[in-house]
């Protein structure tokens, strides 16, 4: 008979999540998850909490990890699973992204900035404008792009994270202003 006082000593703490026994991914595999996630989200692909649960399946499989039975039905890893993903990987974190049409985000880039200000640069030197006659304005109305869902992206040093959407489908109503 087993002593209740002997097998549970008081120098054994109680945690929450995944033991390392039944962690699916070593550290090295989910950094390479984690590093995978944060790419796709800078080049404007950032995956959705189901998506890199899908991921995270598929990996299991293809390198033949031993996983949970319920990820084989399910086709994709447990929200549990996320979840400690996450608290074990804390440079991650669940974002709303602002949309991104695919024709601004290739646009912007160093040929056309700089032959936006090689522009402006002209116009500057041909009219003699006082700094009361520069003023800022800003786009001003209601898009009909589609919002995309929230994605797994940098938790820090990213002020905004972006997802490409079509802004083909959509359509912006911008005011312009014009005093004489």
């Amino acid at each position: 008979m087993y002593d209740l006082c002997t097998m549970y000593s008081s120098d054994i703490t109680a945690g929450a999540g995944y033991k390392s026994s039944r962690r699916v991914f070593t550290d090295e595999q989910e950094k390479a998850l984690a590093v995978y996630m944060i790419t796709a989200s800078d080049l404007y692909y950032g995956m959705s909490p189901k998506e890199a649960r899908v991921l995270a399946y598929q990996c299991a499989v293809k390198f033949s990890v031993k996983h949970p039975k319920l990820w084989d039905k399910a086709q994709r890893a447990g929200e549990d699973w996320l979840s400690g993903f996450l608290v074990r990987n804390p440079q991650l974190s669940i974002r709303a992204p602002e949309a991104t049409s695919l024709a601004r985000a290739t646009s912007f880039n160093k040929t056309n900035v700089k032959a936006f200000f090689d522009k402006l640069s002209v116009v500057m030197e041909r009219h003699t404008f006082e700094l009361n006659d520069i003023y800022n304005v800003d786009e001003t109305g209601v898009t009909t792009v589609q919002k995309p869902s929230k994605i797994i992206s940098r938790r820090k040093g990213v002020k905004q994270v972006g997802a490409l959407t079509s802004g083909e489908r959509g359509s912006l109503v911008t005011a312009v202003g014009c005093e004489c």
